[in-house]
């Protein structure tokens, strides 16, 4: 195929994917050294004008000559008023119907939809026109942006491979997911995001990279290694920035929501909590997890945490909250500390079950706590009493 002639041109009226021009040179270049760009692709570092210049000439024809590489510039609205270069975009195909993508977005094009609406395009086009029959997406581990973006295209999860892309001499970390021509375009699972709950002393907000360190502490604490030693973000912890990469992907695919406990005043971490199990058979109930930082500890901040969880989770969505019905504790019957908590918080205890709950190599009873959503749709009103 010859190019630029006979590559197509490809928009939906917002995103245009076209030929690379000379006239792109110098964006390419802000792009390919900004600091996200060389965190997360391959570009050369440094990465100059002739390196730009050879892409645009010699590399990026000889993709399409050979039918392996099919890559496009990216041009939208960018943020610093400019229409213009914007990112770039390839599909690579295979002869098996397999191909794969890759894309990265100019600094100034950021957070403007253009790699979803970019991505939409490649993948449509490539079923329609090449034969396509499955998209593969890889990426660094740690790269949201580009999760972000194929999430909204309707790409499934499909795990991650330790060691699995190379990037300048070593191998990294890589997350893998799929597009099939038959799937439809919605997302695949809820991408949950935590919302900031406050109260007196605290903060429950998102957890940062900033709070990796103390998290990772709190996960190596004996009394956490004890009560939770059998939970896989536990037992499975790699290095402190690992545990909150893995919050966020439990968050990612729909399965928990985490927060960090933060002091209001300083934002300084002292906690952790999450409410998982958020697809099981009765999905109007949750169930939280939870741990206090050592150095944090006897000062009521899990009661405290728990309250304003239960006020948003009982909150009806229409107003914010979660809207479901009951809120349910499992802990250990020797943990003297979530006990407290949870009834000082004013979850009633509901049964024991002896020798559930797995500490180390060996059982403690399990302990079950309930708290019900008294304006639960359809919940009898209670009795007056003269």
């Amino acid at each position: 195929m010859a190019y630029p002639d006979d590559s197509p041109i490809l928009t939906d009226g917002v995103v245009t994917l076209r030929p690379y021009a000379m006239d792109d040179v110098e964006a390419c270049v802000q792009q390919c050294a900004d600091p996200d760009t060389v965190a997360f692709t391959t570009v050369p570092v440094p990465y100059g004008r002739e390196d730009a210049i050879t892409w645009i000439t010699k590399t990026v024809p000889q993709g399409w000559a050979d039918g392996t590489s099919l890559e496009f510039a990216v041009e939208a609205e960018r943020g610093d008023g400019v229409r213009g270069f914007a990112g770039g975009i390839t599909l690579r195909p295979r002869d098996d119907g397999i191909a794969d993508i890759g894309f990265a977005v100019h600094p100034a094009a950021r957070g403007r939809g253009v790699a979803r609406r970019a991505v939409t395009l490649i993948v449509d086009w490539g079923f329609a026109e090449r034969g396509v029959e499955l998209v593969e997406w890889h990426a660094f581990v740690g790269n949201w942006a580009s999760r972000r973006a194929v999430w909204h295209c309707g790409f499934s999860f499909d795990g991650r491979v330790d060691k699995f892309l190379p990037q300048r001499g070593e191998r990294r970390d890589a997350w893998l997911g799929s597009l099939r021509a038959t799937d439809t375009r919605e997302p695949k699972a809820n991408w949950l995001v935590a919302p900031v709950l406050e109260t007196e002393r605290l903060r429950l907000r998102p957890m940062a990279d900033a709070d990796a360190a103390r998290n990772f502490d709190l996960l190596s604490d004996e009394r956490s290694v004890h009560f939770g030693g059998r939970v896989p973000g536990v037992r499975q912890q790699r290095d402190p920035l690992a545990t909150i990469t893995r919050a966020r992907e439990q968050m990612a695919t729909g399965n928990m929501i985490n927060w960090t406990i933060a002091d209001r005043e300083t934002d300084r971490f002292v906690g952790h909590i999450q409410l998982f199990d958020l697809g099981g058979l009765d999905d109007t109930e949750v169930k939280p997890g939870y741990s206090i930082h050592a150095d944090s500890r006897g000062r009521g901040y899990l009661t405290e945490s728990l309250r304003a969880l239960a006020e948003w989770t009982f909150r009806p969505v229409a107003e914010g909250g979660f809207g479901k019905r009951r809120i349910t504790i499992s802990t250990a019957g020797t943990n003297k500390a979530s006990r407290h908590a949870a009834e000082q918080a004013g979850f009633t205890h509901v049964v024991t079950h002896p020798s559930a709950f797995p500490i180390g190599d060996d059982f403690d009873d399990e302990v079950l706590y309930q708290l019900i959503n008294p304006s639960w749709p359809g919940r009898p009103a209670p009795e007056e009493v003269d």
